[in-house]
């Protein structure tokens, strides 16, 4: 049952990368510069509004629905093998709830001007509430990647303390870690860094290993 719900687990996290790249590649509110003019910045939501609220709103809800199955099940990995009184899995559990409540506010923020437009034929185009939009849902990514760096850090200490996935994997994730948390700095990297640790993890979760090395540490605690 919990080698299933695991495998189930990796496949959300595989779905929620999917669902969710789209976003991360048409939506990225830092792209307009502070002496961006008022054209400029509309143009940020392309040519439709509703391509952009489809990519950066609808399948980022869906994406989210998957996200949350894909840290319980991590959660629930993270917690067999370090045992009862273990803190990890807890702390990358709350690292990755603060993620994606951030993260689902940004998109909402990031999408309140073309939505607008979508959703109501009198709306006029207002520069500044989309200058006011971007820049409020960038820094809301900004700070859900903190949350993201938590989970990622604690989910790698776990991986090397008890091997509950490869240790490499670990080290990779401290790596991860650190780029997710310049997101700030670095905006796309972070992101992206982020996303390619949940589809490792997803990966590994899919094909048993972390079932595998759960039972292996069990067994040896046992000695």
């Amino acid at each position: 049952m919990a080698g299933g719900l695991a495998r189930l687990g990796g496949l959300c996290g595989l779905l929620f990368v999917v669902l969710i790249l789209p976003a991360y590649v048409v939506g990225y509110p830092d792209a307009p510069t502070p002496i961006s003019g008022t054209t400029q910045v509309l143009r940020y939501f392309g040519a439709t509004s509703g391509t952009f609220v489809l990519l950066n709103g609808t399948l980022a809800l869906f994406s989210t629905f998957f996200f949350l199955w894909f840290l319980g099940a991590l959660y629930g990995v993270v917690r067999r093998a370090e045992g009862v009184d273990g803190v990890l899995s807890t702390i990358a559990l709350a690292g990755g709830t603060l993620f994606i409540i951030l993260s689902c506010a940004g998109n909402a923020v990031e999408i309140v001007h073309p939505a607008a437009a979508e959703r109501f034929i009198n709306f006029a185009p207002d520069p500044q509430l989309a200058f006011g939009s971007l820049a409020l849902s960038s820094w809301l990514y900004h700070f859900c990647q903190v949350g993201d760096a938590v989970m990622v850090t604690a989910a790698s200490l776990a991986m090397l303390a008890s091997a509950v996935l490869p240790r490499w994997l670990g080290f990779v994730g401290l790596l991860v870690a650190i780029l997710t948390l310049l997101h700030f700095v670095l905006p796309l990297v972070g992101a992206f860094a982020g996303l390619v640790w949940v589809a490792l993890v997803s990966v590994l979760m899919i094909v048993g290993l972390s079932e595998r090395a759960s039972s292996t540490a069990r067994r040896r605690s046992r000695r």
